[in-house]
């Protein structure tokens, strides 16, 4: 009996079915049983990392050197400096101050006698010479004066004529016999007389002559006219000033020195002063006067310079700029200050390069050893001092460095600066 068709479909796709399954199940019993294989056999060990071969055995020489080992601090660079170089030089220690010029002679002028101004013959500041005429007063009452005084001089001359006249009469008559001797000596007193009212008069005249002179006032010395006080048609007295007169022949100039100042100052000291009226001229002069009493809230002490100023330059008033010459020193030897090293003993040091030492390298690089020096010291400045035991032309102070200094210490020479004074 024949299948029908639809069913023989149907067992067919069962019987691949069943082989599909099959074929399942032993391939998965086949992954089973490998993974199971697996699990059984050992874990491995952590592969062992080989230690890295120690530097000094690979570094280590198989026959000692020949050179010893270097120290340590050897080793290190030498230290970086700069350096003073020690030269004779001249120095002058100078102080700065300010002032004002001033007239040696400062005179008030002034009439001696009573009147009206009636000519002014000088303008303010105006140079005027020796005995030149800077005022008169109206003269009408003088000149009076001086002629009343005139011919009472003719009249007292013509009376002792007449008297010396009249006593050669009595002498001859005396000598006649025609008088007696009392008589003649009568005549002889009145002649005395005479003479003395002549001489009287004489001063009379001589004194209305200097009345007449004083009406005319004139410069004392060689100067300049300061500010005038007085005016033409003005009635004046001696008490009354005129104008001040300031000689300018010689001036003075006065300047301050503060507190700190005060011991550096002497009598007779150089000193040079400058004006911004003559830039490229300095003015010599010396301290002439110190002035006891320091004054002011700003406690300064006031000194005079005196200069010569025959050709009238500097003048009254001008403000002016000074330089003081504390010391001069010829071919001395001077380091900075801040190279000097205090020590407990009382000692200075300084940190030296000698010039024997110093060595240049082939790449131009100066080289040296330091050594720390006894010195003394001379004259001091806040910013130099004078050494005049200790070092000598050509060696090198050392006046700052990178590192602390010791005696025999190695150093590299970066800058090597010269006196500029």
């Amino acid at each position: 009996m024949q299948l029908k068709k639809p069913q023989t479909i149907i067992i067919t796709f069962v019987v691949l079915w069943i082989i599909l399954i099959g074929w399942g199940i032993v391939k998965t019993t086949l992954k089973l049983s490998s993974h199971k294989a697996l699990l059984e056999q050992p874990l491995p060990q952590k592969p062992e990392i080989p230690k890295p071969l120690q530097k000094p055995e690979i570094l280590k020489p198989a026959v000692k050197p020949l050179v010893k080992k270097i120290p340590r601090e050897q080793e290190a660079a030498p230290t970086l400096t700069r350096t003073f170089k020690v030269k004779p030089t001249d120095f002058a220690d100078l102080l700065p101050v300010m002032g004002t010029v001033k007239g040696q002679r400062e005179i008030e002028l002034r009439f001696e006698i009573n009147g009206v101004i009636k000519s002014i013959y000088f303008r303010e500041g105006e140079k005027i010479k020796k005995g030149e005429l800077v005022a008169s007063l109206e003269q009408r009452d003088a000149q009076l004066k001086l002629t009343y005084a005139k011919n009472r001089l003719a009249a007292a001359e013509a009376t002792y004529q007449s008297s010396l006249k009249k006593l050669e009469i009595h002498q001859k008559l005396y000598e006649a016999g025609a008088i007696i001797k009392a008589k003649l000596e009568e005549v002889e007193l009145e002649c005395e007389s005479i003479k003395f009212r002549l001489e009287t008069v004489r001063n009379e005249e001589q004194l209305a002559k200097y009345e007449l002179e004083k009406t005319n006032l004139y410069a004392p010395i060689k100067g300049v006219m300061g500010p005038r006080e007085a005016e033409q048609g003005e009635f004046v007295t001696p008490q009354d000033r005129l104008a001040l007169f300031l000689g300018i022949d010689k001036v003075l100039v006065e300047v301050g020195i503060v507190e700190r100042d005060i011991n550096k100052i002497k009598l007779g000291q150089k000193a040079k002063v400058f004006v911004d009226a003559y830039p490229d001229i300095a003015f010599e002069g010396t301290i002439d006067n110190i002035f006891p009493v320091v004054e002011g809230r700003s406690r300064t002490l006031t000194a005079k310079i005196k200069l010569n100023n025959p050709e009238g330059l500097l003048l009254p008033g001008m403000f002016c700029r000074a330089e003081v010459v504390i010391i001069e020193l010829k071919d001395a030897l001077l380091i900075p200050s801040t190279s000097l090293i205090p020590t407990e003993q009382g000692i200075t040091l300084v940190p030296v390069i000698p010039g024997q030492s110093i060595e240049t390298g082939e790449d131009e690089i100066k080289t040296g050893t330091v050594q720390l020096r006894p010195i003394t010291i001379g004259y001091k400045t806040s910013d130099y001092v004078q050494v005049t035991q200790g070092l000598k032309e050509g060696d090198l102070v050392v006046i700052e460095s990178r590192g602390k200094l010791k005696d025999n210490t190695p150093v590299h020479i970066a800058a090597i600066e010269e006196p500029s004074f």
